[in-house]
């Protein structure tokens, strides 16, 4: 924004001495932290820039700013006004409705600032639903009338949950008992408690690294959206339910997710198209690298992760990497099989990859999200992508992907408004879970001042320029930047 106000005129934000030159004192009003209702602060920030009425789609606000200009004599050109008490009445009772007044949940300042007057917004399902962008279908997995073999599919999934083992859903139920046994000690809320259900769901290696750990007597530290935590064991009833836990995980044999990601990849073809692989865990993340490395031992397989912990696998080596270069590695298509904890969630661009599987479910949809976002992007060559889940039969998780997969029925835009973590004690009552997501995304259904400008009307026009009939990729951008200027 700053960049933008040099040059002659400096109007765009204000003058010197305006109030938008202070990103602390802004930026609470902008995210809507703090209201201004105070019509002599209102118009501090409102006399400077004073904006044109045809800065804006809203009626009100046009209203306003011409009344502004004609009582004070402002012509249209002119963006700076005097002090409040030049205005007329009238225009001050003009100026207090407007700030009064919400749209979609925005204040007034949401909707009317130089940011959303000069910061162009076009998310990828705006330009979409335009027209301008081709859209991008998400066929999302285990689903009977997408797969090639009936047979091998009915083997490892029941409905759309992983067949299990007698072992496995005895550790699982080991799982439980223990986080009882944090809640009785007063160590179990929130996320805490789970803990073990979670580890175990992500995969059986992930579950038995976790056990040995705390049994040990190693601190065991959790991240959260909401909170931080550490788990330790104290009691010998934690200590039991853990080594129970950690003797029936080790008699399973199988891992059945391992199976359903090798079906995938060769049954159903997905290797074809390129895959990203997902899990929360680091654990569950290495050993999936691990295993395919091992399986596919012309292929390059590469492990994407935090703290130094990626790893490209080639030809039975495994050696450390920059995630830089595991980047390129996909971008030049020299890597069809990426594995990644959620460190690759945002910034890492993977359109050359066709498919992605979730190994595990995180209880956080816009996790799920921005997961599906590394492949749903500009230079995707397939119209539409793949996307399998894996849960295990008779699980939380699988009572969790039931109720999410009701809201995922529109493939192109997988989630919408869903809340950004699925609150712990949502969980405790899984049958009415769909219902408590409806009411948060009934609560929280508000727009930014983005939102009401560009989404309002999105019809292009032959001279506006903020309305773009092409979209160019980063590279197209860097080439005609490099050509110069003519003309």
């Amino acid at each position: 924004m700053r960049v933008l106000h040099q040059g002659q005129g400096r109007f765009v934000l204000g003058n010197d001495f305006a109030r938008w030159h202070s990103p602390k004192e802004v930026l609470p009003i902008l995210s809507g932290e703090e209201e201004v209702t105070d019509p002599q602060y209102g118009w501090e920030l409102l006399r400077s820039p004073l904006p044109t009425v045809d800065s804006t789609n809203e009626g009100g606000a046009r209203r306003l700013y011409s009344a502004i200009r004609q009582d004070l004599g402002i012509a249209k050109e002119k963006w700076q006004a005097g002090s409040y008490t030049d205005l007329g009445i009238d225009v001050r009772e003009d100026l207090e409705i407007a700030l009064e007044k919400t749209i979609a949940g925005a204040s007034f300042f949401q909707r009317e600032n130089p940011f959303v007057r000069h910061v162009v917004l076009r998310k990828r399902t705006t330009l979409e639903d335009a027209g301008l962008l081709k859209k991008i279908g998400v066929d999302i997995h285990p689903n009977l009338n997408l797969i090639r073999e009936v047979n091998d599919f009915h083997t490892l999934f029941e409905g759309q949950a992983l067949r299990t083992s007698e072992h496995f859903r005895e550790a699982y139920a080991e799982a439980r008992v223990f986080g009882k046994a944090l809640s009785k000690g007063g160590k179990g809320g929130g996320f805490m408690k789970n803990l073990m259900e979670q580890r175990i769901c992500s995969s059986v290696i992930a579950g038995i690294n976790t056990a040995q750990k705390l049994l040990e007597g190693r601190t065991i530290h959790e991240e959260t959206d909401d909170e931080d935590f550490d788990v330790v064991v104290q009691n010998d009833a934690e200590r039991a339910a853990l080594s129970t836990l950690l003797h029936r995980l080790k008699q399973v044999k199988e891992d059945p997710k391992l199976n359903a990601v090798i079906h995938y990849l060769e049954t159903e073809g997905w290797l074809e198209h390129g895959v990203i692989i997902f899990s929360q865990y680091y654990d569950t993340a290495r050993w999936v690298a691990d295993s395919l490395a091992k399986r596919y031992k012309q292929e390059a397989v590469g492990l994407y992760a935090g703290a130094g912990r990626s790893k490209l696998y080639r030809e039975g080596e495994a050696v450390g990497i920059q995630r830089e270069t595991l980047k390129e590695m996909v971008a030049d298509r020299e890597l069809r099989i990426m594995v990644a904890t959620d460190a690759a969630c945002e910034g890492l661009n993977l359109q050359t990859l066709g498919t992605l599987i979730n190994i595990d479910l995180p209880w956080n949809p816009t996790k799920l999200e921005q997961r599906i976002g590394r492949i749903k992007r500009f230079g995707q060559a397939r119209d539409r992508v793949d996307m399998l889940n894996l849960v295990n039969e008779q699980t939380v998780d699988e009572k969790v992907y039931n109720r999410l997969s009701e809201r995922m029925r529109d493939r192109f835009d997988l989630f919408g408004s869903l809340p950004d973590t699925i609150k712990d004690e949502w969980i405790e009552d899984i049958e009415t879970l769909g219902e408590k997501m409806d009411e948060y995304i009934h609560d929280h259904k508000e727009a930014t001042g983005f939102d009401l400008r560009y989404n309002a009307s999105m019809q292009p026009s032959d001279n506006e320029w903020r309305d773009c009939s092409q979209v160019l990729s980063q590279r197209d951008f860097a080439s005609l930047m490099r050509e110069g200027w003519s003309g």
